[in-house]
């Protein structure tokens, strides 16, 4: 157990893995999807589904996860590092919002329409923004280092309050004002007003903090494992069923939108419960996978881990400027390719990147 002492976890590292490939590939499966009226009716339905489910939870779920994961290995990372952290990613935010919608838009004005209709272009949150809010909440825990009891009552608490806005506040999906519907879906569980609202997604930082602290403490990888397959065993079905019965949108487990329901980012209280639940399960394979491999796989794991925030950051300069090219791409497998070649690319513009910044 002695790599329980560093955050450089293989397993975590796997899950890192998998989620910058799932991004990778599911936007620019995105590029494609305008070409047809109904996108859960995609040809090549296995292919499209399985981008899908590993381009939602296990890609950004697992990525603001493996964020606080790390917060609860770094030792050494001061307040004041957390805020200018902050302060970047804050920055990378509009970055992103610039790549993805107002440059295609620039070039092509039929692409995303006026930015007056489609105000989200500018302020919508990404994945940055929950990065710059979970910088602040590393902060805050950082400066109540050795307070462990009120660290656990404000954990307790934030997540105790996304599920009460979820279940008392949240509006019906708002139709109105774009201006006012972004704002609004910054927030609050909305549908293609903001890609990731604050308040269910700011639940899995805080999940991947306490998960990491546990793991520290419990220093025994079997343990931890078998109890997140527990856990996921119980809360994924549950909140199918649920769902099911209330004639809920399986946000979660509706990989690919096989039936028409709310976009996963959308998640609804039980959807992030079951969004914990399939969390836990890729953690129990994630170890398995990393135990059987008996640290084959970690060199290749963790020179992409390292890297995993220049990765998302550089596949915006190949995958927004295909956005106005692959609406004419209408087979999955050609779709596929392309997005192979856009990560082997992204990841030979990251190595020149790092070689830039040692010399």
């Amino acid at each position: 157990m002695e790599l329980a002492k560093t955050k450089r976890i293989p397993e975590i590292e796997l899950m890192k893995a998998i989620a910058i490939i799932g991004m990778v590939f599911v936007h620019v499966l995105e590029g494609s999807m305008e070409v047809f009226e109904n996108a859960w009716e995609l040809p090549g339905s296995i292919s499209y589904t399985v981008i899908e489910f590993f381009g939602c939870i296990p890609a950004a779920g697992a990525f603001t996860f493996a964020m606080g994961w790390g917060a609860a290995f770094s030792d050494r990372t001061t307040v004041r590092k957390y805020l200018k952290r902050a302060g970047i990613l804050g920055l990378l935010l509009f970055y992103v919002n610039f790549v993805y919608a107002i440059f295609p838009g620039l070039i092509n004005p039929e692409h995303f329409g006026a930015l007056s209709e489609h105000p989200w272009a500018v302020i919508g949150c990404n994945i940055y923004t929950f990065a710059t809010l979970s910088m602040l909440f590393f902060a805050l825990m950082k400066k109540l280092e050795g307070k462990p009891g009120i660290k656990a009552a404000i954990c307790i608490a934030i997540i105790a309050f996304i599920f009460a806005v979820d279940l008392l506040f949240t509006p019906e999906a708002y139709e109105g004002n774009g201006w006012a519907a972004t704002l609004i879906g910054i927030v609050f569980r909305e549908n293609h007003y903001s890609w990731f609202p604050i308040v269910p997604w700011g639940t899995f930082p805080i999940m991947g903090y306490g998960a990491g602290k546990l793991y520290r403490k419990w220093d025994n990888r079997k343990k931890f494992a078998l109890t997140a397959l527990a856990i996921g065993a119980v809360l994924t079905p549950v909140s199918g069923i649920i769902n099911k019965i209330n004639e809920w949108p399986q946000a979660v487990l509706n990989p690919g939108w096989i039936e028409s329901g709310t976009d996963y980012y959308a998640l609804s209280a039980n959807n992030i419960v079951g969004a914990v639940g399939v969390l836990c399960l890729e953690v129990a394979v994630v170890f398995g996978i990393m135990t059987l491999a008996k640290g084959r796989l970690h060199p290749l794991l963790a020179s992409m881990s390292r890297n995993v925030m220049k990765i998302f950051c550089c596949h915006w300069l190949f995958v927004s400027p295909l956005f106005l090219l692959l609406i004419h791409v209408t087979n999955i497998w050609i779709n596929n390719l392309i997005a192979l070649a856009v990560f082997v690319a992204t990841l030979a513009l990251v190595q020149l990147w790092v070689k830039f910044n040692r010399e």
